[in-house]
């Protein structure tokens, strides 16, 4: 059976990544199945915890978890690590006393507790108390609506508060100055300022090298000496080789043993995933983050439907899929520095329907929003993508976690 779980960031004031929001699915066709919250809930614990590993999910940072009333009131939590989730509170839960006495059990438990799409009624009042986290969405309530609410709750509790649906650099420094300390949305994935600045030469080595590894005859003896000699590559790339993606039985201890292990296209990836983390050194690790998982899903759906891209250029196309966001600049300044090729360029420029394509699918996964159809194949074609991207996911996701313990 396959096993569908989403996630979103959450982010604090300094843009790092807090924890996760995770997200049941039972199939890429529904937003949100047509079953009741016990069951969902149930099932995302079942896929989190037991067939996953919620490790593997969430990067060993929490996550937030709805929970019915039903699921609260039977102590469901508990079964849980108190350090791997946060409950959430749905909107829709009534707060009687069965469901305050075991909110009382898990915050003594140390459990924290977040309520969900908040909106004020004095009946919450005691939850308020109880609770950890209060959720904002800010499509139902929009900033400039609850800013006397927001003081109040800021004045006489102990709360943080969370931003959702943030998705814009306004909203987010608008929520940071009224008092929000969590923020959920994707306003980190897009330039907080079109910048008209040169890019720093030290950032322009770095596009250099990913021009290098782009010529059709590759150098392979040079590319292996460029490693060596730089002491901070070469430890990322032992570090890299020797991690649990690999699953290797024995490590590796040498540069020339790492390159030769590789292979030229994932030696390629890597210096492209190091040069992306330097051009993103000043923004959140999410954003990487993003970038890998997108770079990696783009290689691996490639391999199961045709495009006119070759699966390196996929990856190199999803990776830099945010580059605009890394360095503040529009796209097409960016690519008028460096040289990609014509293809490339055309694709990241948004002018290859395929891609579109192919980057919305990512989208759709990011944001759990899988009820968009967004590749335009017949049924017949898609099914086998359809079946495989439950594991196309996973895939990226690990990659993408070990690229950043680097």
């Amino acid at each position: 059976m396959d096993i569908f779980v989403g996630r979103q960031p959450i982010l604090n004031q300094n843009k790092k990544t807090y924890a996760y929001e995770l997200l049941f699915r039972d199939s890429l066709k529904n937003s949100f199945p047509g079953i009741d919250g016990n069951t969902g809930t149930s099932r995302l614990l079942a896929n989190t915890f037991f067939s996953m590993g919620i490790n593997e999910i969430t990067g060993n940072h929490p996550g937030f978890i709805n929970f019915t009333k039903e699921l609260i009131v039977n102590r469901t939590p508990l079964l849980f690590p108190k350090e791997s989730i946060v409950i959430e509170i749905l909107e829709d839960v009534e707060p009687d006393k069965n469901v305050e006495d075991a909110i009382k059990e898990f915050r003594q438990k140390g459990y924290k507790v977040a309520l969900d799409d908040f909106i004020f009624d004095k009946k919450y009042t005691n939850l308020i108390k109880l609770s950890n986290i209060i959720k904002f969405d800010l499509m139902a309530t929009p900033l400039d609506t609850i800013t006397a609410l927001v003081k109040a709750l800021k004045a006489k509790f102990n709360i943080t508060l969370l931003a959702e649906k943030v998705e814009t650099h306004e909203e987010f420094q608008q929520a940071k100055e009224m008092g929000f300390t969590l923020f959920q949305g994707y306003f980190f994935s897009k330039p907080e300022v079109i910048a008209k600045t040169d890019i720093p030469s030290s950032k322009m080595t770095l596009l250099n090298l990913i021009s290098e590894i782009g010529k059709s005859s590759m150098n392979f003896n040079k590319l292996s000496q460029m490693i060596k000699n730089d002491i901070s590559i070469s430890y990322k790339l032992m570090k890299f080789i020797n991690s649990p993606y690999f699953r290797r039985s024995n490590e590796i201890s040498t540069i020339k043993d790492a390159v030769s292990f590789l292979g030229e296209d994932t030696i390629k990836q890597f210096v492209r995933v190091l040069a992306a983390a330097g051009l993103n050194d000043s923004k959140p690790d999410e954003l990487m983050r993003l970038s890998i998982v997108r770079a990696r899903m783009c290689e691996l759906v490639g391999k199961h439907v045709k495009t006119p891209f070759s699966g390196e250029e996929l990856f190199t196309m999803g990776l830099f899929s945010t580059i605009d966001a890394m360095l503040d600049k529009d796209m097409k300044t960016i690519l008028s520095e460096i040289s990609f090729s014509k293809k490339v360029s055309d694709g990241l420029l948004g002018n290859n329907k395929t891609f579109n394509e192919l980057l919305s699918l990512c989208t759709c996964f990011e944001k759990g929003a899988w009820e968009i159809n967004t590749w335009d194949l017949p049924e017949s074609e898609n099914k086998d993508l359809n079946d495989r991207l439950p594991s196309i996911y996973m895939d990226a996701l690990k990659m993408a976690d070990n690229f950043l313990k680097m």
